[in-house]
């Protein structure tokens, strides 16, 4: 048994990132062993005007990611043929900079030791439509408004010069013509 493909479904909030994921969950999980990992980054959205506060934050948020991407590489890394991402490195490095920690390369470069994922789809929407999928939902959070989401997709442009493998999804495409999309390129990874 090899190490999983590891695949990673970016995007800003209301992108269908998450969408993506469970069609494609479902569709590997036909003939494979399939793990959903999700990446939070909420501590970064509790921040605000306490300085004290905001670096034992994202102290803490440095601690889970560290402690997330080691169990992705070493331990669940063997026991499953594809792990997919609801979020990944990438994502954090967009909402760092959303949050005006702006040095992404600096901490890229901290965060070595994390490897780029065998395949990294970024779900490209304008912010309005984002917008208007999350005011569909049942719950939002204060962090889910035009500013934070304008700002996370300049992240996500600066961010993603860091990484290889990222194909970018016009996410404006229907739903099934989005996974069409992800699909072929997936199939990549299966030769």
């Amino acid at each position: 048994m090899g190490k999983a493909k590891i695949i990673a479904f970016c995007g800003i909030d209301g992108s269908g990132k998450s969408t993506q994921l469970k069609l494609m969950k479902d569709y590997l999980s036909k003939d494979a062993r399939v793990l959903v990992a999700k990446l939070e980054y909420s501590p970064l959205n509790k921040m605000g005007d306490n300085k004290f506060l905001d670096l034992i934050l994202k102290a803490y948020s440095g601690l889970r990611i560290i402690s997330y991407y080691y169990s992705l590489q070493h331990k669940e890394a063997f026991d499953y043929d594809y792990i997919l991402c609801d979020r990944h490195l990438l994502c954090y490095l967009a909402y760092a900079y959303a949050y005006d920690a702006s040095h992404l390369n600096i901490i890229r470069d901290l965060l070595f030791m994390v490897d780029d994922p065998d395949m990294t789809f970024y779900f490209d929407v304008p912010v309005d439509e984002a917008l208007d999928r999350i005011n569909k939902r049942l719950v939002k959070t204060r962090n889910e408004n035009v500013d934070t989401l304008t700002k996370a997709k300049e992240g996500y442009e600066q961010a993603m010069k860091l990484f290889k493998n990222v194909y970018r999804i016009d996410n404006n495409l229907s739903i099934e013509e989005s996974f069409e999309e992800v699909k072929d390129k997936i199939k990549l990874l299966r030769k």
